[in-house]
Order: structure tokens, then sequence, then C-alpha cells
């Protein structure tokens, strides 16, 4: 008995603590405020209406600055007498490191943080509010029941070399990721097979199963596991499963799964629809 506790409470504990991150950090998808896309030279911003990129939020100056794109680079200039921060040091005018360099550039201004992302060949202005009403507003996240039927053992049979897939995601970029290899498995008498992507201590799955629309996010889901054994055995907890990010806002720009990973049986177990309003 004690080790149903100890392997329920694990599950617990993995869902409590997505659910203070997402409650807490300041840059969580639940206080995304905006996406902008930048075009080349000059884009304003601040609160004011004419702005290229409009804040909404009354702390921020009508004209705060401009991102000015160029040669794909992203340089703020920032007008006289706003004080914005760059990784807490003041700033006037600075080029930006985006999102998939090392250690990028934060901007504050006020309850707003802004960094610069790069997908595919665009550059988009990507902003958070702590005060944003979607965090604020934040009821928790729903789970299906913890179900050890959907606790499955696999196998990993990796790709030599490895597998180059096309991934388009929700805001229509289209890049592509390599896949180290897949798991295969049975469920309900049904064989399965999810392509798996590369995770910092293991693999990571993007995936689709028939419950997306009807009791879990549309979009599908994420799951990450252990690396395999040295005999490729691999064990897949959907339990564990959980959102991506376009479950909580509008403003991320989350991978698709691949066509391949389409489950072909439903998994009522992990993380349920958040819905945005109550």
């Amino acid at each position: 008995m004690t080790s149903t506790n100890d392997y329920e409470n694990r599950i617990l504990n993995f869902r409590a603590d997505r659910e203070t991150r997402l409650r807490e950090n300041d840059r969580s998808w639940l206080s995304l405020a905006g996406l902008f896309w930048l075009e080349e030279g000059n884009n304003s911003f601040g609160s004011g209406p004419s702005n290229h990129i409009q804040l909404e939020n009354t702390s921020v100056p009508a004209n705060a600055g401009v991102f000015q794109y160029k040669n794909d680079v992203v340089t703020i200039k920032v007008n006289e007498g706003v004080e914005i921060t760059c990784n807490s040091e003041p700033v006037k005018s600075k080029s930006l490191r985006t999102d998939i360099e090392e250690n990028p550039d934060f901007l504050n201004m006020g309850s707003i943080i802004m960094v610069t992302i790069k997908r595919g060949k665009n550059c988009l202005i990507r902003v958070w509010d702590m005060d944003y009403p979607g965090r604020q507003n934040f009821t928790g996240l729903k789970h299906y029941p913890i179900n050890p039927v959907y606790r499955v053992a696999a196998r990993f049979v990796p790709y030599d070399p490895p597998r180059i897939l096309k991934i388009r995601d929700v805001i229509g970029e289209e890049y592509e990721v390599e896949f180290p290899g897949f798991a295969i498995f049975t469920l309900g008498g049904k064989e399965c097979r999810l392509e798996a992507e590369k995770a910092e201590n293991g693999l990571f799955f993007n995936y689709y199963d028939p419950t997306n629309g009807n009791g879990s996010y549309p979009g599908g889901r994420f799951i990450t596991t252990d690396a395999p054994s040295a005999d490729r055995e691999l064990v897949i907890d959907f339990n564990m499963a959980y959102n991506p990010p376009c479950a909580y806002t509008d403003y991320a720009t989350c991978p698709l799964p691949p066509s391949q990973n389409r489950l072909p049986v439903r998994i009522p177990a992990g993380e349920m629809i958040y819905r945005h309003h109550g």
C-alpha cells in the first residue's frame, strides 16, 4: 500500500509544483499579456493607441520608445524621461539578445516585462504583465484521476542517424527538429508509437489522442520521461501529461505535435483542458 501512496504522492507533487510555478512566476504563461511581430525599421511602443506595440497598462507612458529591427538585430531606444531596465540595469539604447541566445535580455518597465523572441525568420516582442488578469484570476489546474493503467512500459527504438522532421507551431512557423528515435507500446489492445525528442534528462513527447477537445486541451499534450535503460526499456506515465503553454494564453508559440504522434486510443490521464475565463 505504501508504494501506491508513494506513486500517487509523486504525481500529486509534480502537479502541485507546476501549479505553483504558473501562479507565482512573474514570467509564467498566465502573465503573458501580448505578442507583437516586429516590422523592418522602427516599431514604437507605449500605452498610446498610435504605437505599433500598444501596451495596455496605465503605468506605461503613452510613448515609451522604439524597437528598431534591422539586419536581423533588434535595438531598443528609450524615450527621454522613461525608465526601463535591462536585466536590472537602466537602459537607454541597446542591441537585444533574443530568447534563443544565452542570457536573453529582459526589459522591465513597471509591472511590464518584455523580451525579444526569434521564431523562424521573424522577431517578435513577448510581453508579460505581473498584474495581468489571467494570472490574477487563475483558479487552478484540473486533472483526470490518477490511474496506473496509463503508466505503460515501452520500448525505445533509436534512429541511426537521428531523424529530422518538420514541425509547425501555432503561429504558422515551420522548423526542423531532431528525433533520436521512437517509443513503441501497447495500450487498450492497440499498438502505439510516439516519435521522441531529446529532453534535458530523458525524452520528450508531444502527442494527440482522442480526448483532445473532449476533456483535454485540443492542441495536444506534452510528456517527459527518464532516459531509456541500457536495454532500451522506457516507462511513459500519462498521469504526468501536461498542457502546452498555449492552453493558458493566446500569446504563446507552442509546437504542434508531429502528425505521426496521433495515438489511436483515448488517454483520460494527466492534465485536462484549462478554462481561461473560469
